[in-house]
């Protein structure tokens, strides 16, 4: 009987398993990568959340404001707080109080999120449209 050379289907579908496992673990370690992705993903969130309290208080006919101190964002009716929200571990915001008005009109408005590496991302809120740029500092 003549011995056969090569791998397997197996064998080779178990070391690219394999690979592929140890190379996603690699890949999230990787020096920057994940805190860079969790700046971004707050900063998504906390812009969702902009757009959806604007458009309440245009519907609802109610002023509402974002207050926004380090690492927490509050909603306010008047002096009620009707929803919190939190930044991932080790980012933070500029200090700011922006008002939600029903006719949408506020001043043009920047919001600064950054994380412990000094990486930063601007939120630039238009005055009269529910839209939000998002300006990464380079």
């Amino acid at each position: 009987m003549r011995a056969r050379g090569g791998f397997t289907l197996i064998e080779l579908t178990v070391a690219l398993a394999i690979l592929v496992i140890a190379s996603g673990f690699l890949i999230v370690r990787v020096v920057g990568w994940s805190s860079r992705q969790a700046l971004h993903s707050s900063a998504r969130n906390v812009g969702n959340a902009i757009r959806v309290w604007r458009e309440r208080a245009r519907a609802e006919e109610t002023t509402y404001h974002l207050v926004c101190d380090e690492s927490e964002y509050r909603i306010l009716a008047g002096k009620e707080v009707v929803r919190r929200g939190r930044l991932g571990g080790g980012e933070a915001f500029d200090p700011v109080t922006i008002p939600f008005t029903p006719r949408g009109a506020l001043p043009p408005t920047r919001l600064s999120l950054r994380n412990q590496s000094g990486e930063r991302i601007t939120l630039v809120l238009g005055a009269l449209v529910n839209e939000i740029d998002y300006q990464e500092a380079r």
